[in-house]
């Protein structure tokens, strides 16, 4: 039996660098100045007893200096997230191999159910408290506080249960599953939850510590209402935002707000990680993250040489490289392009659970007027004019070399066939136009379809725009409704919305990623259902159950390549039976671009996209200023 590679490296993925030992580490220059004044304990006492050795992308960086980056204010504020995590592993640049980061190894019982941790001895939050198993045994309080998490995640439920989570000591703690969960593991690498939060500080805002009232008194000092919204405020949320004041184990804690002009963020002085000289990382002391609400300003910003690194927002602006490559000597900037890209770049999926209009809920989601709806569509065209005939068509299930990919599923429908796209149609008995030739419904209103895309992707727009003229070249109304992302996502997560645009960014990792759940991008009730244990929401279909069994319970519990990428095939097919998504076009690399003299940023292809964990998995903390 082939074994799936995270058992092949299980213990022998301690990096031989991992353990070696120096006669003397070594820190920024502002770090030692204040260990000077007092103001700080030396760094051999700030590191870990076994600090994790970074081995340089290309050289040994020099301490210094500033990045600028750029976000969009709140609504992006997973973007600085995604730019600093530490999660217990991590994958490399490449997603090849889990490798060890707050957890120095790891062990998988023979079973499958149980995976032990080990944390690196003497780790200390930001602020110089001891990092212990008590902060991911406080963060599984939180996962259980229904006041925080109405349920817990379903990363963490195995057969309708959820794992237990166990100390065995101070630096030992265990996750126990019901049945078989050894790839939770690789979910954990790829950008899952990072499992911890600072006891320490947070403990002071929650109901299990201190009483309501004193809660209330301190919730409404700060212009909220109930305890649970001031722990949230005051950072609970650990996989979407830092707040200040909060205790990090990120190379950089943030100093100043995200609705902010700038989101500074200064060096910690105890991080963990150190390069094969013995400096302690960062190199560079301080993150801007320029606050840039339009995107057409940030791809200004670059090309003017006012960004120093940027991927998130434009990493898939690929019609515009032509003028990203016109501008490079101005903005001082090389382009890099990462593994993996976007399966689905400019997908569409209709609303499962629309309830506004009864007599359109049951016209979009006909399997055949989806269908025609696709046949409608010129990828080609959408591929020249917004993806420069870098993608192919595509429904967007999965990266060709994903081991998830059909073929015949991805492949669906696709040609440009506007004759076979009115003869389906017509065959659906949506014979009737009005007076402008477009097509009526059953009850006699013009049949008119509304999609929702976000200021977030660039593409949503003049991609959308296209696809509208394509349908309403069949006699279907198209309007095409963009939006501040905010918006965006409240509608959907509301079931406000008829139709939505939607990237599917599944691109190499097997199940790590979620692109293909049953989200509440195309069906919010079923989501709702999945993420309460089916005390809200609707009761999905059985397809969508079965769905949500492989990807929590079938897949992750088996140890077998073969019967692995079966299952991850069965997800395809699921989606392909039901045309959850429309797809046009999907493009096998993303856009990043970083100053010239930036380095230690992997080059072309030396990195792959993960949605959820992009760019921390490039190693920020070890990109340098070269003079």
């Amino acid at each position: 039996m082939r074994k799936f590679r995270l058992f092949a490296l299980v213990l022998a993925l301690v990096l031989s660098v991992s353990g070696a030992a120096f006669a003397q580490y070594k820190e920024a220059p502002i770090l030692a100045e204040k260990v000077a004044a007092g103001e700080l304990p030396p760094v051999e006492e700030r590191l870990p007893e076994n600090p994790l050795v970074i081995v340089p992308i290309e050289e040994v960086g020099v301490y210094g200096g500033l990045i600028r980056m750029a976000h969009r204010g709140p609504s992006d504020s997973t973007g600085y997230y995604r730019t600093v995590r530490e999660p217990l592993v991590n994958y490399n640049p490449s997603l090849t191999e889990v490798q060890p980061n707050l957890a120095e190894r790891w062990e998988i019982s023979e079973d499958g159910t149980t995976i032990t941790y080990y944390l690196r001895k003497g780790l200390k939050w930001s602020d110089g408290h001891p990092f212990t198993t008590e902060d991911v045994l406080f963060w599984w309080e939180v996962q259980n506080t229904p006041e925080l998490v109405p349920a817990v995640p379903g990363a963490f439920v195995r057969d309708g249960q959820p794992c237990e989570v166990i100390a065995l000591d101070e630096y030992t703690v265990q996750f126990k599953f019901p049945v078989p969960a050894a790839a939770h593991l690789n979910w954990i690498a790829a950008g899952g939850a990072e499992t911890y939060l600072p006891k320490h500080y947070l403990s002071q805002f929650h109901i299990n510590y201190v009483d309501e009232e004193t809660l209330t008194a301190m919730a409404k000092a700060e212009g909220l209402n109930t305890w649970y919204e001031l722990f949230l405020e005051k950072g609970g949320e650990s996989n979407n935002w830092r707040a200040v004041g909060r205790p990090v184990m990120d190379a950089w804690v943030i100093t100043t707000n995200f609705d902010d002009p700038i989101l500074v963020s200064e060096r910690n002085p105890y991080y963990f990680k150190v390069d094969t000289e013995g400096n302690q990382l960062p190199y560079v002391d301080t993150l801007h993250r320029v606050l840039v609400e339009d995107i057409e300003v940030m791809k200004l910003q670059l090309m003017g040489g006012q960004i120093d690194y940027i991927t998130r927002n434009l990493w898939t602006t690929y019609g515009d490289l032509p003028m990203y490559m016109a501008y490079q000597d101005v903005g001082d900037y090389r382009i890099i392009r990462t593994n993996g890209g976007t399966p689905g770049a400019l997908n569409i999926m209709f609303n499962v659970n629309y309830k506004e209009d009864p007599v359109l809920a049951e016209i979009i989601n006909n399997y055949d007027f989806k269908k025609a709806l696709s046949y409608a569509i010129d990828r080609e065209e959408i591929n020249n004019v917004r993806f420069m005939g870098l993608g192919r068509p595509s429904h967007g299930h999965f990266h060709p070399e994903h081991p998830g990919y059909v073929e015949e599923v991805d492949q669906a429908y696709i040609e440009y066939n506007p004759e076979l796209a009115n003869q389906i149609l017509d065959e659906l008995g949506l014979t009737a136009r009005d007076s402008e030739g477009y097509r009526l419904r059953p009850d006699g209103q013009r049949l008119t379809i509304i999609i929702d895309g976000s200021t977030h992707h660039d593409h949503h727009g003049p991609g959308g725009e296209l696809i509208a003229s394509y349908w309403e070249a069949v006699g279907i109304r198209t309007i095409i409704n963009v939006m501040d992302r905010g918006l965006f996502e409240a509608k959907r997560e509301a079931n406000e919305h008829m139709a939505t645009f939607h990237d599917l960014p599944d691109p190499l990792i097997p199940l790590e990623q979620t692109g293909h759940h049953v989200s509440y991008v195309f069906a919010p009730l079923w989501h709702q259902w999945f993420q309460s244990n089916g005390t809200q929401g609707e009761e999905p279909s059985e397809d969508a159950k079965r769905l949500m069994k492989i990807y929590n319970e079938l897949a992750p519990a088996t140890a077998d390549d073969e019967e692995r990428n079966a299952y991850i095939r069965e997800i395809a097919e699921i989606w392909g039976r039901n045309f959850w998504t429309i797809g046009t076009v999907g493009v096998p690399f993303n856009l990043s671009f970083a100053k010239n003299n930036l380095r230690n940023v992997p080059g072309d292809y030396e990195g792959a996209h993960s949605h959820p964990a992009n760019p921390a998995i490039y190693q920020p903390y070890q990109w340098f200023w070269k003079q």
